[in-house]
């Protein structure tokens, strides 16, 4: 027995809309039985190729069709569209998944589940319930990070202006490339800083952002130190650049972000910026810094598992910050790299505890006491370092430490 319009010298395999058409079902059939496993399917090029004899063995057992999987005339079947940004879908290669709700066939766009997306308009959580869900994942280690908003916003706040006080402080500075002594008089006068509120803004379809999403969302702030060509032959005007970088789709969609950034998001800013700095004949020091971390393919781009494997650019030297763990990265082989770093170093243990230490205590202003873990969440510092900024406060005798049942430890104003 073969399948209607089948015939012994038909091809072997199919693709979706050849099976569709001889199963008389829709093409959101046909993707939800391979994805569910009821339907063996080979992917080749980002096309799914179906064999006859599997198609045959669904129809004689009768799992093919319910009432609505009943496809409509082809002449009036509408295009197949992303569930969650409503994008039309040309081809296999172009969807990612379908809809996580059990029973809905809604297809997700590989742009989307790039994103992250997993769910349809319909069936999409909301934050407080996409957050909790993250929150629960992170307590038991499924997922490496749990940046909010506004923890990010704090990060890229309180990185941006440490290095601008850090920079502040240098009087003279030799030139990487030409060896030329450079005198500052005032850095201010060399700087131009910003951030990527007009992209936020674009994200979110607002032509003006209040003063509290400006609070709750990171922007990616960046410094931009120009330090003009002085009069030596081999003399290039010297750029510095401090930006934070998280994922604004991302946070803007849900209010946080649960992954590092990767190499896949390193490698454009390292190709963009390098070149501009070839082709403008200037030298850049560069610092890209990730509210939520870098993951170990970034470290391996810019550090380099083996001698010469880091990424090197003869018009600029790269670094790049863990906001997540307070860590500076770069090259160790290269000396000028080694020589720099000092520019962007994180604070002193010391000097970073003090400035928790004095965020805590604002809070219990507020507060009678302050369990660690929401600490951890709303203060933008790593645990470790919060837990030993209590037991510092313990220790001068104004506060006391405590186990509080299901919250962990606290600490409380005597």
């Amino acid at each position: 027995m073969f399948l209607m319009g089948m015939t012994d010298d038909s091809s072997e395999y199919l693709k979706i809309d050849e099976a569709a058409r001889l199963l008389r079902v829709t093409r959101r059939t046909v993707y939800r039985r391979i994805w569910s496993g009821e339907l063996p399917a080979t992917k080749v090029g980002g096309l799914y190729l179906i064999q006859r004899e599997d198609l045959q063995a669904m129809l004689t057992q009768g799992r093919v069709t319910s009432p609505s999987d009943v496809a409509k005339p082809e002449a009036v079947l509408p295009p197949l569209k992303c569930g969650n940004c409503f994008r039309l879908i040309g081809s296999d290669a172009q969807i990612g998944e379908v809809c996580q709700k059990a029973g809905c066939d809604q297809l997700i766009c590989v742009l989307c589940l790039a994103e992250g997306v997993q769910y349809c308009v319909q069936h999409s959580p909301t934050k407080e319930q996409k957050l909790e869900e993250a929150m629960q994942r992170f307590r038991q280690g499924e997922i490496p990070v749990l940046v909010r908003g506004n923890i990010a916003r704090l990060r890229e706040l309180n990185f941006v202006n440490r290095i601008q006080a850090r920079i502040s402080r240098i009087g003279t500075l030799i030139h990487p490339l030409s060896g030329e002594l450079l005198t500052i008089q005032d850095w201010d006068t060399l700087l131009d800083q910003g951030d990527q509120r007009e992209d936020v803004m674009h994200l979110l379809s607002k032509v003006m952002l209040d003063t509290e999403t400006l609070t709750r969302v990171p922007l990616n702030a960046f410094l931009y130190y120009r330090i003009p060509q002085r009069k030596q032959p081999r003399s290039l005007p010297l750029e510095i650049l401090v930006q934070s970088l998280s994922r604004l789709p991302v946070m803007l969609r849900d209010g946080f972000d649960t992954q590092p950034l990767n190499a896949d998001d390193l490698t454009p800013f390292l190709v963009r910026l390098s070149e501009e700095a070839q082709q403008t004949q200037t030298f850049r020091l560069v610092v890209l810094a990730a509210v939520t971390g870098w993951d170990a393919s970034a470290r391996q781009a810019i550090q380099g598992e083996t001698r010469g494997g880091a990424f090197v650019h003869r018009s600029a030297l790269f670094y790049i910050f863990d906001l997540e763990k307070g860590e500076l990265l770069y090259n160790l082989e290269d000396d000028r790299l080694r020589r720099y770093a000092e520019l962007f170093a994180p604070l002193l243990l010391s000097e970073e505890l003090e400035e928790v230490i004095q965020s805590i205590e604002k809070e219990l202003l507020v507060y009678e006491s302050l369990t660690l873990q929401y600490a951890a969440q709303v203060l933008p510092y790593p645990q470790d370092l919060i837990r030993q900024a209590f037991e510092r406060l313990a220790a001068a005798g104004r506060y006391a430490l405590t186990e509080v049942p299901e919250l962990g430890l606290a600490i409380v104003r005597k």
